[in-house]
């Protein structure tokens, strides 16, 4: 990963003093501070060559600014008082750590397409990410603004940008289950995921799933859903001795199924859902403990680290999730 330019090296390049470089950089040329219209374009010049962009968060601090906002930003269109989605529990441990750590919480849905509107996050002081059906033009532009973000979830937006997020533990939580699932599998795992499920954390679990069965032997038979299950996927499910379900929701969709032949999962088809049952209905199958409260409180703190001047590597900080065994037991 490639240092970030600093306003120093700016002021090396143009051969001028990090004094005259910040005045030129900040507009205050011409302002009280003379600068001649030479140095102005060396340094304009320099800061082009080397893709300078100002670090937000230090002009904040050095502002003495107490603009303690979070902007907490979905690309999905939903609203947290709506206790029923997925995003809900994220909410609330979001809300309860801002106001721990007395920041105030500004809510925005979507991205604005007009540039007036889409400038409304930078009302906060930096912004907590949520949701996969964003837009990557928007958050490289951000990024390379230094403006202070953390995603919920990995998130990958290409040009080897750095970014910073939370996630849970996936590969340890898949390891355990492949282990947990391994007594019963005979040697096959079915793996039915979803071509509406495609984001990061999803790729993620898929690669630790296979690279685990791999180490012990296991193969994995993927199945990727495009709508409805088939008879035949139907029959692929119902002839494995363990199958796993990237999402509740696409393990929901066989649901009818077993019932309609008597099948009991966890008696009569063992498996699990790489996921944390959120909903606290789906005790039926081995997933992990819900801790999605901790994972949006997790993403406060790393986001005030950030924004009080730590030096934070970007990357990943994972949260550890223990697995909850189906009722049935294994």
């Amino acid at each position: 990963m490639t240092r970030r330019i600093t306003l120093s090296d700016v002021a090396e390049k143009a051969g001028v003093s990090r004094a005259t470089a910040s005045a030129v950089l900040s507009g205050k040329a011409g302002l009280g501070i003379r600068v001649s219209e030479d140095r102005k374009k060396a340094v304009l010049a320099a800061a082009n060559a080397l893709g300078y962009v100002p670090n937000t968060a230090a002009q904040h601090l050095k502002k003495g600014d107490d603009n303690h906002i979070i902007a907490l930003f979905t690309y999905e269109n939903i609203f947290p008082s709506d206790s029923g989605s997925e995003f809900y529990p994220f909410f609330q441990g979001i809300q309860q750590e801002a106001e721990r750590e007395n920041y105030d919480v500004l809510i925005l849905n979507n991205w604005a397409r007009d540039k007036s509107r889409s400038s409304r996050i930078r009302l906060a002081s930096g912004a907590i990410m949520i949701g996969v059906n964003r837009d990557d033009s928007d958050i490289r532009a951000l990024i390379r603004q230094d403006f202070p973000l953390v995603f919920v979830g990995r998130r990958d937006i290409g040009n080897s940008l750095p970014i910073h997020f939370v996630t849970f533990g996936y590969k340890e939580a898949v390891s355990r289950i492949v282990e947990l699932l391994a007594p019963r599998a005979n040697g096959r795992i079915v793996y039915i995921s979803s071509t509406f499920s495609s984001a990061e954390p999803s790729a993620d679990k898929s690669y630790y799933l296979h690279a685990e069965a791999e180490k012990r032997g296991i193969e994995v038979e993927d199945i990727v859903l495009c709508d409805m299950p088939s008879s035949r996927e139907v029959g692929e499910v119902l002839s494995a001795e363990a199958v796993v379900f990237d999402r509740l929701f696409i393990a929901d969709l066989f649901t009818p199924v077993f019932n309609a032949r008597g099948i009991v999962p966890g008696r009569d088809i063992f498996g699990a859902i790489l996921e944390d049952d959120w909903t606290g209905t789906h005790c039926e199958w081995t997933v992990w403990e819900n801790r999605r409260p901790e994972l949006g409180a997790l993403a406060v703190r790393y986001l005030v680290a950030l924004l009080s001047g730590e030096d934070m590597i970007p990357g990943e900080v994972r949260l550890p999730v223990i697995e909850k065994q189906s009722t049935h037991g294994f």
